[in-house]
């Protein structure tokens, strides 16, 4: 204890640096969204996988029925959409240009705090609430999401094309 009574050791607000926390903050929800990215795009590419099987499958079959070419049609589809949903887009980046960086070497820290800060976010979130369409851009977040959409029909329309491929097998067995 000191003389005034406070535990020696314990941090005082004076010696929290806000800016950098903030920073730091912005750039885990920043890391968190680009891992959100390749999850969503190593799940779509697996959906991916299990469409081309069922198709191989389905290729097997001597007579096509209804139902398998239904099935058929169903996992291609999912498999228009998967491709859709890994297409390239270009994902928001905070900062400056790499070749701009040498500039933030005479500011002082507070600024580019703040600046870098407000990028990640603007990176994350975009730009979407702007009035002026030249300025609007959709931020990682939202083409993520979109991705998620993606992935979920793809899901649902996998799903269907197996239980069709499954009610052509049963009914090939109890006729």
């Amino acid at each position: 204890m000191t003389d005034n009574g406070e535990e020696s050791g314990q941090d005082s607000d004076e010696d929290v640096d806000l800016s950098q926390l903030t920073l730091e903050e912005a750039r885990l929800r920043f890391q968190e969204e680009s891992e959100r990215r390749n999850s969503v795009e190593s799940k779509i590419g697996t959906i991916l996988t299990v469409d081309a099987i069922i198709v191989s499958v389905i290729g097997l079959f001597q007579n096509l029925t209804l139902a398998l070419i239904s099935a058929m049609a169903v996992a291609l589809a999912s498999v228009g959409i998967g491709i859709h949903g890994l297409k390239v887009q270009d994902y928001q980046k905070p900062g400056k240009d790499i070749d701009d960086y040498l500039q933030y070497i005479d500011d002082p820290p507070q600024p580019i705090r703040r600046n870098l800060t407000m990028a990640y976010m603007t990176a994350i979130s975009g730009n979407e609430d702007a009035v002026n369409p030249e300025k609007f851009f959709k931020g990682n977040r939202t083409k993520n999401d979109e991705k998620y959409r993606n992935l979920f029909i793809c899901q649902v329309l996998t799903v269907v094309a197996l239980g069709l491929v499954l009610l052509h097998s049963a009914s090939a067995l109890f006729c």
